[in-house]
């Protein structure tokens, strides 16, 4: 993308400036709307904070009091606890990992969120922690649970919403 630049101090450039502070403005007050919803919980990306209200929301799960609890997203009404994590692909052939600090740290449910580059919910997966564990790997740093073609037909992984059904 080609950004044009401005002599300093000229009309465009102050134009271009007041234009900026204005969206700027707008995407702060939209922050502030979306903490009030309960959407944006925390200083991260929309994304991560969206993805975990949405699960809350389709689940009727309860959210962790703390953005950074360890391990826990969430919990269900039985006490089962759930990670989420979420990713922007541009379709759910796209292979893609999704890291998790520590596998030993415990939740019973992982949350795979995938979200179209407008924030679209094109797919929500529910997997076991065991079958995590089963097939993802370790890294030097990370245990990285892997999205591709043999995870998408896992039988184990649970389609929550998939793109033939309807997402509010």
């Amino acid at each position: 993308m080609m950004v044009k630049r401005f002599h300093p101090g000229s009309e465009e450039a102050q134009d271009l400036l007041s234009i900026g502070k204005h969206f700027i403005r707008c995407y702060l007050e939209a922050r502030s709307g979306l903490k009030q919803l309960g959407i944006l919980r925390s200083d991260r990306l929309l994304q991560g904070d969206y993805a975990e209200w949405v699960v809350a929301q389709l689940m009727g799960l309860e959210l962790a009091s703390s953005t950074v609890e360890k391990a826990i997203d969430a919990r269900d009404s039985e006490g089962r606890t759930y990670q989420i994590k979420s990713r922007v692909v541009e379709n759910l052939h796209q292979s893609t990992s999704f890291d998790i600090r520590d596998i030993a740290e415990r939740f019973d449910f992982l949350m795979l969120v995938f979200l179209s580059p407008s924030l679209e919910v094109l797919a929500i997966l529910k997997v076991p922690h065991e079958v995590v564990k089963d097939l993802g790997s370790q890294t030097a740093s990370t245990f990285r649970f892997r999205w591709n073609r043999s995870v998408a037909s896992d039988p184990r992984v649970e389609r929550i919403i998939w793109p033939d059904d309807e997402v509010a």
